[in-house]
């Protein structure tokens, strides 16, 4: 990545904003010099903002199909935009006012008929007609709902409270009661507060003629015609968005273009009749910009690029590039974090280690066949995987084929005894776990080795961290290697699950690791690098450290260190452990299967037991099938999440910051419309 400053004439800016918006190649930054003057939005940005709410608005109401072939045009300037819009606006914003209306009076008597609707549901068994329980100048007449235990008391309470001047009726069943009360308008002051006690809901009778069963089928009618109006009204806005839909799409996206372009006219520096522009650019892809800058401006302009400082190294965008079986799995250096500038990109480093890991924890031939045809398939269910997660776990699959085919695993043992090709090469895990364990620790400590000595001591060239490269990296480098090999010879560990004659010399522990006992020349070897990697530690904690304490607490760091080795190194024996629990449960659903075979099969066949036997061969097909599968689901996630996390705590940690800025490249994000021609310059 290298930050470039262009030059460019002022009455050019229009054609090197489009220019650059359409190639895509660049990333614009604000300028980073005070002495420019800038310039704010303008009357433009915001005409341009207000046509595109007014467009957005229609493109929401019409809920215009975001699909369909793009339309081929000319490239439009900055006013022929704005007449195009105004011009379909205007023809469309009178037909949209009209649909709009008729929407929303819709809506508003649906809102009253369901209110109205509402409030008669209680009153059905009313057989008053409703024009008699309004209130007149005569007299008051309440209606509502109260508790089925109040209602009574509310009678008593009203009838003493007016002398029995009152009409009093209850009407329902269950916990709330209608309360119907007609008094004389006169005594209405006095009845309120009785209603107010006994807590009674004042119903809003509706406007509506006829007593409530009759007046509520009323309502239910006009409501089915009102939505046989919405669906008519709906039918003509379907058909209006089919005619308009790509007009629509292509206005909302050209005023997006152009709102885009005069936004990133503030972060320019601007002179009396230059411009400034100032941002980053693949160093590959500088050539692309002199030939716009020199199309838009013809040739007058002038450029510059430089290296990026190293104070700006937190600042400058990453931009990963790797061949397209790597690329797939930059889908989890992104989960963790994009490398900075400096840094080391990892996804090449984990491309092979993590389809290895994975295998290792499915361990099942039959079982990645499975998972590769799954995830290449278009099956619906396989669709909700993002298409470089799909493509990772295929070379993730085939790898597990292979370690399936090493460790005699086809859908557990179900394929056992039938050929030697389903026997096992190397190593069965349940009947001998050992070989599989030590691969696993094997891989552990060459991956320590990968993460401190290759890719640690890269970042260090990178960033010319000459200390942190020899007292770092070449330190654990040469501990791990001395500390795990006297390791083996403790514990006189055979190479012969390898297929290498080899075995560690068995010594005692305090003999391994005492530099003044007589022993083997390899033995001797681990111990040259097991002290001479902590005697470069301990020196370079003394020499990088300030006072006394945290030159002595470096020290004490660098020896106990080891410890942490040592946990990273076992926690890599999760791999056995993951891929073992696959081959037992594969062999448990194999056994369920079997043995209920053998239990329930009929020894003699008959016609009935021939019967018999079908379903009883379906229902164990179906219990293969779905034992297996669970199996392949559960065992192939927790095979991803083990992996992934031997990779972010185990191996990144030792080397890689993450933290980086994705580079978003200023480019015209095209759905709709395409511009006329193969190539602009």
């Amino acid at each position: 990545m290298q930050k470039f400053r262009a030059i460019v004439l002022q009455r050019a800016r229009d054609n090197v904003v489009s220019g650059l918006h359409e190639e895509g190649v660049v990333q614009l930054k604000e300028i980073s010099e005070i002495e420019l003057s800038r310039r704010a939005l303008g009357d433009e940005f915001y005409g341009v903002s207000s046509l595109l709410a007014k467009a957005r608005e229609i493109q929401e109401f019409l809920m215009t199909p975001q699909y369909g072939r793009p339309v081929e045009l000319k490239e439009l300037t900055y006013g022929q935009t704005l007449e195009l819009a105004r011009k379909t606006l205007g023809k469309l914003e009178p037909k949209l006012n009209a649909l709009k209306a008729k929407s929303k009076y819709i809506e508003d008597e649906r809102q009253k008929l369901f209110a109205q609707i509402d409030a008669l549901k209680d009153l059905r068994e009313i057989k008053l007609l409703l024009q008699y329980l309004r209130s007149t100048e005569e007299f008051y007449v309440a209606v509502g709902r109260t508790a089925e235990e109040k209602a009574l008391e509310l009678c008593k309470s009203a009838r003493d409270a007016l002398s029995r001047r009152v009409l009093v009726a209850v009407f329902g069943k269950g916990k709330v009661r209608i309360v119907v009360l007609i008094c004389r308008a006169r005594d209405q002051p006095k009845i309120l507060p009785i209603l107010y006690k006994y807590e009674v809901e004042l119903i809003e009778l509706p406007p509506v003629v006829g007593v409530p069963r009759k007046a509520l089928k009323s309502l239910e009618k006009r409501l089915v015609e009102l939505q046989k109006r919405e669906a008519g009204l709906k039918k003509s806005i379907r058909k209006l968005a089919g005619a308009k839909a790509s007009d629509i799409n292509c206005l909302v996206e050209l005023l997006e273009i152009q709102k885009e372009r005069l936004e990133c006219g503030r972060i320019f520096g601007y002179t009396d009749a230059t411009i400034v522009l100032e941002g980053w650019i693949p160093a590959k892809k500088m050539k692309e910009l002199e030939t716009v800058l020199g199309a838009t401006t013809h040739g007058q302009y002038v450029v510059r690029t430089y290296e990026p400082r190293p104070a700006e190294v937190e600042i400058v965008p990453t931009q990963l590039e790797n061949p397209q079986g790597i690329k797939d799995f930059e889908y989890v250096t992104k989960m963790y974090g994009l490398p900075k500038y400096d840094e080391v990109d990892p996804t090449p480093l984990l491309t092979i280690t993590f389809a290895m890991f994975f295998a290792i924890c499915l361990s099942d031939a039959g079982y990645g066949i499975i998972l590769g045809l799954f995830m290449a398939s278009n099956f619906w269910f396989a669709k909700v995987f993002p298409r470089e997660l799909k493509r990772m776990m295929v070379l993730c699959a085939i790898f597990t084929i292979f370690a399936g085919l090493m460790m005699g695993g086809w859908f557990g043992d179900a394929l056992a005894g039938i050929h030697p090709f389903f026997e096992a090469r190397w190593a069965n895990p349940i009947e001998n776990p050992i070989p599989l364990l030590k691969l696993a620790l094997f891989i552990g400590i060459l991956h320590l080795l990968l993460a401190f000595g290759v890719a640690g001591a890269l970042k260090d060239v990178f960033r010319r961290d000459w200390r942190s490269l020899m007292f770092v990296r070449v330190s654990r480098g040469l501990i791990i290697i001395g500390f795990f090999g006297l390791s083996f010879c403790v514990l006189g560990m055979s190479m012969a699950s390898f297929g290498i004659d080899f075995t560690f010399p068995k010594m005692d522990l305090f003999d391994a690791f005492n530099p003044f006992s007589p022993a083997a020349p390899i033995v001797s070897t681990f111990r040259i690098f097991l002290y001479l990697g902590l005697v470069i530690g301990v020196i370079g904690a003394m020499l990088t450290r300030k006072g006394g304490l945290e030159r002595i607490g470096g020290s004490v760091n660098v020896v106990y260190g080891i410890v942490g080795m040592v946990a990273d190194v076992v926690s890599y024996a999760r791999l056995m452990a993951l891929g073992l629990a696959t081959g037992v449960i594969a062999f448990l659903v194999n056994y369920v299967v079997k043995f209920a075979y053998g239990s329930m099969f009929p020894s003699e066949l008959s016609v009935l037991s021939a019967i018999l036997a079908v379903p009883l061969l379906i229902v164990l097909g179906l219990l293969f099938v779905a034992g297996h599968g669970f199996n392949i689901f559960i065992s192939s996630l927790g095979g991803f999440i083990h992996t992934m996390r031997l990779h972010f705590a185990e191996f990144f940690g030792k080397f890689y910051e993450a933290g980086g800025l994705g580079f978003t490249p200023f480019k015209a994000k095209r759905t709709f419309t395409k511009l006329k021609g193969v190539s602009r310059w």
